[in-house]
């Protein structure tokens, strides 16, 4: 199975993000930086840039289980109520069945009625573990005091929050949000010689991971170009799917000197180059987190979008399960626990992959994942 995906879902119901994506890699693998001369007004963040444009090779975990992981785990999967979140449970079942697991996904609908009550089925379930992504902890905080008195471990990932009581790890937190922040506007100012410029931040009201990445381009730009103007577009969760292309094209209209545009995450950039061409905005160049066959025409056909950043849901979710294959066989996890190591990358027109079809940031992630385990 092959995806590139932004870790980013939308539930405009309770005004959250489900997913958070996810950006540019630290690993080993994207350690080459680049010396050579560059016409960018801000060397600095262009030497920066210019390490994650190379793609990852390595999944970041580089130490063996080591012992004999257990068989026949039941994990249960709270699965959010957008259809995009059954990739996700694709990707757990694919990963588990290497070590003989077993998924539930248990369907959590977008209320917090309907997520509290699908904390409750798990408990009910008393299963080995459970997993779920993008929902607050303040929605089922109840629900996780229980399943840590069962002793059951809860795994979250891309939420905006740390691990705390009840919740034994989080996988795509606050860092990650960093990362793809400083990503995008490291190669914004990578790719710029305007010492001047206004920069525009498209963020979603509700998205927690989204206004994190928001709030770190502003910071990271207005560090380095002192004598820049970031200009913020605050749209509603609703929109997206919706009316959000007019409002960035509203928002263009208003600022008409603004040369460069971050974009929250790759759904909120569908529809937009139509929109673009539609209100006669012409010169403008956007970025977001992540990618997927809806925008990468975009991006090889340089209709705006020069490149986008991040991880891939594969690596992200299969490093859960290599967490819990550790924890079940009684080794340390701290490795699976760094989201500076997850394989981030930034894609543009020249490397990227494919228009057509979902793929990983890592190509042979699979295999290396299994090699940590010990299974064929």
């Amino acid at each position: 199975m092959r995806f590139q995906n932004a870790p980013v879902r939308l539930l405009a119901a309770i005004g959250v993000c489900v997913f958070a994506l996810v950006a540019a890699g630290c690993g080993d693998s994207n350690s080459s930086s680049s010396d050579e001369d560059t016409d960018s007004a801000f060397p600095a963040a262009a030497k920066r840039s210019a390490e994650f444009e190379e793609r990852p090779t390595s999944v970041g975990i580089k130490t063996p289980v080591g012992k004999p992981i257990p068989k026949g785990k039941t994990i249960d999967f709270i699965e959010c109520g957008v259809p995009a979140c059954a990739v996700e449970g694709e990707i757990f079942e694919e990963a588990m069945s290497n070590l003989g697991w077993t998924l539930n996904s248990i369907k959590a609908g977008t209320t917090p009625e309907e997520i509290k009550a699908a904390y409750q089925q798990a408990i009910n379930n008393k299963p080995d573990a459970v997993l779920a992504s993008g929902y607050p902890t303040v929605l089922f905080k109840p629900e996780l005091a229980q399943l840590r008195k069962l002793n059951i471990p809860v795994v979250q990932f891309f939420i905006e929050e740390e691990a705390s009581p009840g919740v034994t790890a989080v996988i795509g937190g606050p860092t990650t949000s960093e990362f793809q922040g400083k990503m995008m506007a490291d190669y914004v100012l990578a790719n710029s010689d305007d010492e001047a410029m206004e920069v525009g931040v498209v963020n979603a009201n509700g998205f927690e991971t989204v206004t994190a990445t928001a709030d770190k381009v502003e910071e990271v730009v207005e560090a380095e170009c002192s004598g820049c103007t970031v200009k913020r577009l605050d749209a509603p969760v609703t929109s997206i799917g919706g009316d959000l292309p007019q409002r960035i094209s509203s928002f263009l209209t208003a600022n008409p000197n603004m040369k460069w545009l971050t974009v929250g995450y790759n759904d909120m950039v569908v529809g937009l180059p139509t929109a673009l061409k539609g209100a006669g905005i012409e010169d403008v160049n956007l970025t977001t987190v992540n990618i997927n066959p809806s925008i990468a025409p975009y991006l090889k056909k340089g209709e705006y979008l020069e490149a986008t950043m991040g991880t891939s849901f594969p690596e992200v979710y299969w490093r859960g399960v290599d967490l819990l294959a550790r924890l079940f066989a009684g080794q340390p996890y701290e490795e699976d626990l760094d989201d500076s190591t997850l394989p981030y990358w930034t894609i543009t027109a020249d490397t990227l992959p494919t228009t057509t079809e979902e793929f990983p940031v890592v190509d042979d992630y699979e295999e290396q994942f299994k090699k940590l385990w010990g299974v064929e």
